[in-house]
């Protein structure tokens, strides 16, 4: 078998290097080129379309970094693993054995642990495991089942997204229009605490390298695992509430933000705000939300954050820069006032009512965010923490993320 996975292995790289030298983007043109490979190497075809499909996110990664001018290194794979198709294996959750092709008429046979919980998942009708990812240590199973279709939506809560909080409104076509707020500030504050530990390990290993890249790298995961820990049962409770209430979600679209360390405005903020908007989670938290909303049929919209923090949502006018709007957003033509997130919430679900004809009987009450600015709803209940790791040390313990369901 870790013959079979260096096989890959360097069948992934030749099809990456191909990529990159010949300026080939179509998956069709390079998996030609992979199945040749793959002959040399006697392994099976779904094998050198795994390396294809491997190799072309790769390189597209890469060559959009070097669009966007970041820096890029080309991409190598160095560790051993095999990724494979549902073609070339046979997986039985209730015995967890797996027969896995590796090459023309050669197969193995071996026993994979599967917990009770994990036989419960994969025993879910409709559930079909799809691709087997194996390394020397491991065997990692990705299943997929089909989503729903989403449904018509009656209700609409409208989200910007902040460093420690979700602020917007929600619009329903009998309770009105009311502000909200979903809190996870103890996630900048896990940042923070291990930011303080990455510096203090370089400074007490700067004279050996070799450990203090170990120490480094086993606090960055440790922080990795700890913020999407938090972040699971936030968006899980999110999707949760809004498929309850048949609402659509609307959020923005944060995967074009400049990146924090590039040249120009940005680049002139301090160190502290750089590493805060680089280690800012948006990403995974869009991630979560994408899929999680597709598997309950929740409708997901999109939109475009550009200048919604500093519009006024009553007429439209432009403030100053953002840099200079501060905490409150006070409109230069009509004189509105609100909280600048909670501003920015009610243009994005302006935007979305504007734009969408599945929520044309809903209608935005802007003044009755003006007597719930100060003090705005929690729209979702409760959710239970996850596990408090040094909390003491961090400064506060954690707080309940979200609270109080809409009545």
């Amino acid at each position: 078998m870790l013959s079979v996975c260096s096989d890959f292995r360097l069948l992934a790289n030749l099809a990456l290097r191909e990529a990159l030298t010949s300026g080939k983007t179509a998956r069709g043109s390079l998996a030609r080129f992979a199945s040749q490979q793959a002959k040399l190497l006697h392994l099976n075809f779904y094998h050198a379309l795994a390396a294809t499909d491997l190799a072309v996110a790769l390189a597209r990664a890469h060559r959009g970094r070097l669009r966007r001018h970041r820096a890029s290194t080309v991409p190598y794979l160095r560790r051993l693993f095999l990724r494979t198709s549902h073609h070339c294996f046979h997986f039985d959750p209730q015995t967890g054995k797996l027969r896995l092709s590796l090459r023309s008429g050669e197969w193995i046979s071996f026993q994979v642990h599967v917990a009770p919980y994990h036989r419960s998942i994969l025993a879910k009708p409709g559930l079909r495991v799809t691709q087997l990812h194996l390394t020397p240590e491991r065997a990692i199973l990705i299943y997929g089942k089909p989503a729903p279709e989403p449904y018509a939506p009656e209700s609409l809560l409208a989200l910007d997204t902040n460093e420690g909080t979700l602020d917007g409104v929600t619009v329903a076509p009998k309770e009105g229009t009311h502000a909200v707020r979903v809190d996870f500030s103890e996630i900048p504050t896990i940042q923070s605490c291990h930011a303080k530990r990455r510096r203090h390990l370089a400074r007490k290993k700067a004279t050996d390298r070799r450990v203090g890249k170990r120490l480094l790298n086993r606090e960055g995961r440790r922080e990795h695992d700890r913020v999407r820990s938090r972040l699971h049962p936030l968006t899980k409770q999110l999707v949760a509430v809004a498929a309850a209430h048949r609402a659509a979600l609307a959020i923005e679209d944060l995967s074009q933000m400049p990146h924090p360390r590039r040249r120009g405005r940005l680049a002139r903020r301090k160190p502290s705000t750089r590493r805060r908007l680089s280690s800012w989670p948006r990403g995974e938290l869009n991630r979560q939300l994408a899929y999680k909303a597709a598997e309950w049929g929740v409708p997901i919209y999109w939109v475009n954050p550009f200048r919604t923090s500093r519009t006024c949502p009553r007429c439209g006018g432009i403030a100053v820069p953002r840099s200079r709007v501060g905490p409150v957003f006070v409109c230069p033509q009509c004189a509105w006032s609100l909280d600048r997130q909670l501003n920015a919430g009610a243009n994005i679900g302006r935007i979305v009512l504007r734009e969408t004809k599945e929520l044309g009987g809903l209608r935005l009450d802007l003044d009755a965010l003006l007597d719930e600015a100060m003090t705005p709803r929690y729209p979702f209940e409760c959710i239970g923490r996850a596990r408090e790791e040094r909390t003491g040390r961090e400064g506060r313990p954690l707080k309940d993320s979200v609270q109080t369901l809409l009545q």
